[in-house]
């Protein structure tokens, strides 16, 4: 279930407009009935903390059991901003360092040439020539699911698969990939002798205290993701089925988390840090790669100049086949909003998080 994911680097619709686009607010119920959605949640955030949070629908089609405000989404690809940020804590504690390249990040592997002058920002911002294309057939994905060896030997090997080649695409080019993420988790691996897992649930979870972040699909009585059969019908997918990427995949989509803690992740970026960055590590993370206002950033888009925000948006979007959300960031302005579904597709449960999440912005940026 890779991530299809595709952030808009200019000229985005939708969401990624607001300023030029207005769309007529609506409330979270009449959202809930015309999208057809199973639930949604969203998440208003200052410097402060939260100053508004709801959920509202049922955590599987079909019944009438509702979704609270404490349930659990998962994220998706919006992981990879996490794992951006773990690996700003190791940095600043020298474990591993900012602009280091392939071969320094993989000391025991051989990386083919073309990989030598690669650094670990490009791989974070999506511009490293990484493709997913060769990791997200049903054969390749069942393989992984399938894999009995530990996370730390699954990533190494996946890391010396995607090495061994050339780039597939071309240096430079941003080209959304879920793989990328997965060697950058190795490489952490490797500077904090943990798995991807136990190194961020250590590391950024305890520090920030987010209690309910875990992996995978959330199981237990919590939300199911749902796929779409047509307008107005959902299936919904056991979590003990496939229904999330294959745990290799951890560092690039496998996060799920309530929403307050969600947003004591999202609040690091309001307060130039908090209590668990360096306000120095915030531009390694926040800020576009190349010399430009915009474009890719590790873990993040970042959009132009917006009104609402009073200057530049961090953006994360991410809809998976069964679940979906987004978070928008407006650090000058000292706001941001986030926005989870438990269904997933750009034009379903995409589609009403990126509504939900226009809504929420609409009601709050002229309050604060």
């Amino acid at each position: 279930m890779i991530d299809r994911r595709s952030l808009m680097l200019a000229g985005g619709a939708g969401i990624a407009q607001l300023g030029q686009r207005v769309l007529p607010r609506i409330t979270l119920p009449a959202l809930l009935d015309q999208s057809h959605v199973p639930a949604l949640g969203g998440a208003v955030i200052t410097p402060k903390g939260i100053v508004g949070l709801e959920a509202i629908g049922r955590r599987r089609s079909g019944q009438k059991i509702p979704v609270t405000a404490q349930d659990l989404w998962l994220i998706g690809s919006n992981t990879q901003a996490m794992t951006a940020a773990l690996y700003a804590r190791v940095a600043e504690s020298g474990r591993v360092r900012w602009g280091a390249k392939v071969p320094d990040l993989f000391p025991d592997l051989t990386p083919e040439e073309s990989w030598r002058d690669v650094t670990i920002e490009e791989l974070m911002a999506h511009v490293a020539g990484v493709s997913d294309e060769p990791f997200a057939t049903p054969e390749a994905l069942h393989k992984w699911l399938n894999d009995t060896r530990s996370l730390p030997a699954q990533r190494t090997a996946f890391a010396k698969a995607v090495l061994a080649a050339p780039p597939v695409g071309r240096r430079g080019d941003y080209v959304f990939s879920n793989a990328g993420y997965v060697l950058v988790g190795a490489a952490i691996e490797r500077a904090t002798k943990m798995d991807w897992e136990t190194a961020i649930s250590a590391e950024l979870f305890g520090p920030l205290g987010m209690d309910s972040a875990g992996f995978g699909a959330p199981t237990g009585d919590q939300p199911w993701g749902h796929a779409r059969l047509d307008e107005k019908h959902n299936l919904q997918v056991n979590p003990a089925a496939e229904a999330d990427d294959p745990p290799v995949f951890g560092p690039a989509s496998r996060v799920h988390l309530s929403l307050e803690d969600y947003a004591k992740f999202v609040r690091i970026f309001l307060t130039n840090g908090g209590d668990y960055l360096q306000p120095r590590s915030l531009p390694h993370i926040a800020s576009p790669i190349v010399d430009d206002p915009t474009g890719p950033a590790p873990g993040w888009l970042v959009s132009t100049e917006r009104s609402w925000a009073q200057g530049p948006v961090l953006t994360q979007r991410s809809y998976n086949g069964y679940w979906s959300s987004t978070a928008m960031i407006g650090p000058a302005k000292g706001l941001a909003v986030i926005a989870v579904c438990n269904a997933g597709g750009a034009d379903f449960g995409g589609s009403a998080v990126q509504r939900l999440a226009l809504s929420l912005i609409q009601k709050f940026a002229a309050k604060s």
